[in-house]
């Protein structure tokens, strides 16, 4: 009778055979990469990987963020760039994404622990032709999967890599931080809007990180609705779908987008004098907050590197480094080159 008290165990997520063989050696070229790079050192890089269209805008914010008063550490712009010295590799994963086309989960998430052991590798390959990869590369001090894909399908498993081989090397999730962001702290959300680039509504990866996120955070009843553009636009799609409840929390996960213009387009909803709070207003909860992933993944890197004291401190500007993923020759599973992008 006590037994049949006890209240059932949920097992433990497994993790995928690369990682198991990585970390008990087997794979002995892997383990030696990230044994190697478990200590992040100043001197590395910051490495963003995912497809093109997400690694490659958040490399350009980086470049031009300044979010930060820098002698202080609080948020408050000073007119110099944040990440003064630094250098953002870009792993340009053009060859397997998008990876919502990628139909076997394990596939992706061996993708993604191979993205992770590529960013922290001193060795690249010269062109599609060198096998044995006879360049070098800088390793990572913090790693950025930029696809939210790369999330649901892999991030754990690199997490659970690197504390399996004492790795230290910061990984973080756009779409995670803006996802603790709501559902963390005294007021969470439970009715949210997510704005995504229109390539990616209806792919159904929002709502399964949204879910996850839920599920990892204990929250019951909370919900999601996705779509694309301005903020008139997202809610012209949120209210012709049929919904009428106000939104708690819009997050926005589509850095061609302006922040300051999803703000203004805010504050005319809730100003009673202009037609937009007539339209839209009863759709927006007083305390809803646009939370933008690609400002909380800025402003984490650089709270990782001033925590940990990883800034170059270089008196320079911030610079960019792009690779390119090729599939590996004669290859059948997600083994690839990582080659530098000549003339950028």
């Amino acid at each position: 009778m006590v037994a049949a008290c006890r209240q059932p165990v949920t097992p433990a997520r497994d993790t995928i055979a690369l990682v198991k063989d990585i970390a008990a050696g087997t794979y002995a070229q892997g383990r030696e990469v990230v044994v190697a790079a478990a200590r992040p050192s100043s001197s590395g890089e910051i490495f963003i990987a995912g497809s093109p269209e997400y690694s490659e805008r958040l490399v350009a914010e980086f470049l031009e963020c300044d979010i930060v008063y820098n002698t202080r550490g609080s948020a408050w712009s000073d007119g110099l760039k944040d990440f003064a010295g630094e250098t953002f590799s870009c792993i340009c994963d053009g060859t397997f994404s998008p990876y919502g086309s990628i139909h076997s989960s394990d596939s992706l998430r061996e993708l993604a622990v191979r993205l992770a052991i590529a960013a922290l590798d001193t060795k690249c390959n010269v062109s599609v032709y060198d096998l044995d990869a006879n360049a070098t590369k800088a390793q990572a001090k913090v790693l950025i999967l930029s696809d939210p894909w790369l999330l649901e399908y892999g991030k754990f498993d690199i997490d659970t890599l690197f504390a399996m081989t004492s790795c230290r090397v910061p990984v973080i999730s756009p779409q995670e931080l803006m996802l603790d962001a709501v559902f963390t702290g005294e007021h969470k959300a439970f009715n949210v809007g997510i704005i995504c680039d229109s390539a990616f509504v209806g792919t159904g990866i929002y709502p399964r990180i949204f879910n996850s996120g839920a599920n990892g955070h204990s929250i019951v009843g909370a919900r999601c609705f996705e779509g694309a553009g301005s903020l008139y636009d997202f809610l012209d799609s949120y209210i012709a779908a049929g919904h009428t409840e106000p939104l708690d929390a819009i997050l926005v996960d589509d850095l061609s987008l302006d922040q300051s213009d999803l703000e203004s387009q805010l504050s005319a909803i809730r100003d009673f004098s202009l037609e937009e709070s007539m339209l839209y207003g009863k759709y927006v909860s007083p305390r809803l907050e646009i939370i933008n992933s690609g400002l909380l993944t800025m402003r984490k890197c650089y709270d990782i590197l001033r925590g940990k004291d990883l800034f170059t401190h270089k008196i320079a500007m911030p610079l960019s480094r792009y690779y390119d993923v090729q599939r590996r020759p004669w290859s059948e599973d997600m083994q690839f080159l990582l080659i530098p992008r000549k003339d950028v």
